[in-house]
């Protein structure tokens, strides 16, 4: 949005982005939804904020969350050596024994650092600038906190957006694959997740296509390596298992916001 605001002239002075997580307790549901709040400062007309909404709705992960821009390619490599691609299941699954913690109800906090932007010699802006973003949710004991940083900053600083969600996202689907998938499997401890993109534009491209609220497709290889055979744990064990990881079914389902507002003070 940072971006958005820069290239249209809109005069933004501060941002900030709040989402509520639930547990969304549904059959068909994915486990949790968020709920969307975004605060802009500045003297913004209604058609700028409108603008600035739609590029906030049409960011990378937002359009992949929401919009079902990515499209997933899964292989499955067991560590006998056998190979398999691994395309959604249809029918009826394999059953499996595990069950999946229920999402905790959380809070995210997104504060943008105005002092991160940074400028080329004549003026430009090359860089929109960090966010800190502050994490919360109860687990069984306590509450828990998190902070971290991410944004567009020079190569090096800080972790872009994109590449942050997919991280989460890699270690959702270990983690539900190592819930799963049968304990008694030889070496479950080494089971892993790889992902690699393909289509990636440049981020004035993203930019520009935000703004217009262009949806841009990109295509997620998903490598799942995982121990045994495909006797010891079979294709279909591991299709019925990506059918309950919460963040590939919202990738798939693209039903994450419950409720979004974007308003000015």
């Amino acid at each position: 949005m940072v971006g958005v605001a820069y290239r249209g002239h809109i005069n933004l002075e501060d941002i900030k982005v709040d989402f509520e997580v639930e547990p969304v307790g549904l059959p068909s549901a994915i486990g949790f939804g968020v709920r969307e709040v975004v605060t802009l400062k500045g003297q913004i007309s209604e058609i700028e904020r409108v603008r600035l909404q739609r590029a906030a709705q049409y960011c990378p992960v937002g359009q992949a969350l929401t919009k079902g821009s990515v499209e997933i390619e899964d292989e499955v490599r067991w560590s006998s050596g056998d190979v398999s691609a691994a395309p959604p299941a249809s029918g009826v699954l394999h059953s499996l024994e595990g069950e999946l913690p229920a999402v905790p109800p959380g809070s995210v906090h997104g504060h943008y650092l105005l002092d991160t932007k940074e400028y080329d010699e004549t003026g430009g802006m090359v860089h929109e600038g960090e966010a800190k973003i502050y994490m919360t949710c109860e687990n069984l004991t306590r509450s828990s906190r998190w902070t971290i940083l991410g944004g567009h900053s020079s190569e090096g600083w800080v972790p872009p957006p994109f590449p942050l969600a997919q991280s989460a996202w890699a270690a959702s689907t270990a983690a539900t694959l190592r819930q799963l998938l049968p304990q008694e499997t030889p070496g479950i401890d080494g089971l892993s997740v790889e992902l690699a993109t393909t289509g990636r534009g440049d981020r004035g491209q993203s930019q520009a296509n935000a703004a217009e609220g262009v949806v841009r497709h990109r295509t997620i290889s998903r490598r799942i390596n995982v121990p045994g055979d495909p006797r010891t744990t079979t294709i279909d064990m591991v299709q019925a298992a990506l059918q309950h990881d919460p963040i590939s079914m919202a990738y798939r389902n693209k039903s994450i916001l419950l409720d979004e507002k974007v308003v000015v003070e």
